[in-house]
C-alpha cells in the first residue's frame, strides 16, 4: 500500500450463500506484530470479497455495489485499512467505482484454498476514517497484491 509493503499474518476465508444465488467468499487478512514498523502506518488488514462459484481466473476490481447489479460478472471488492497496529487511529481504503480496467487474479489451491493477486496495482481511495485516523495520510494510495489467502 503505497510506500509500505505489509506481510500477511494472520488470515481467514468463509463462503456461503449471498441471497442471489452464488456463493460468496469473504477473506480477511492482516498484518501481525507491529505490521512493518511503519509509525503511525503500522499493521493492516486486507478485506476481499468475490462470488466464488464463478470460479477462478481473471476478476476486474470493483465494489460490492457493483457485484450486485451484475451477479454474474467476475467482479472483486478490495478494502485495506493501515495503521490497524497502532491506537492512536486507521484509515480504511477502497476502490472508489466507475469504470476499472484492473484485473484481479483469483486461483484455488488443493486445500479448497483461494489466492488473490493483484501485481499490476490500483489506486484506492479514503473511505472511513477511524479514531481521527493517520496524520498526513494521502486521500489516495496505489495499492498492489502478491498472493493473499
Amino acid at each position: 500500500m503505497g510506500a509500505y509493503t505489509y506481510v500477511r499474518g494472520t488470515s481467514s476465508q468463509t463462503s456461503g450463500p449471498s441471497g442471489n444465488g452464488n456463493t460468496i467468499t469473504a477473506i480477511a487478512a492482516s498484518t501481525v506484530g507491529t505490521g512493518g514498523s511503519y509509525g503511525v502506518f503500522s499493521g493492516s488488514a486486507l478485506t476481499i470479497t468475490f462470488y466464488s462459484n464463478l470460479g477462478e481466473g481473471k476478476y476486474t476490481l470493483g465494489n460490492t455495489e457493483m457485484m450486485v447489479a451484475s451477479p454474474a460478472a467476475k467482479i472483486i471488492s478490495i478494502s485495506c485499512t493501515i495503521g490497524t497496529a497502532v491506537n492512536t487511529g486507521a484509515v480504511l481504503y477502497a476502490f472508489a467505482g466507475g469504470a476499472s480496467a484492473v484485473t484481479v487474479d483469483v486461483t484455488k489451491d488443493s486445500n479448497g484454498k483461494y489466492h488473490i493477486s493483484m501485481p499490476a496495482g490500483a489506486t484506492l481511495t479514503k473511505k472511513v476514517v477511524v479514531q481521527g485516523g493517520i496524520a498526513d495520510a494521502k486521500d489516495t494510495y496505489e495499492l498492489t497484491i502478491n498472493n493473499v489467502y
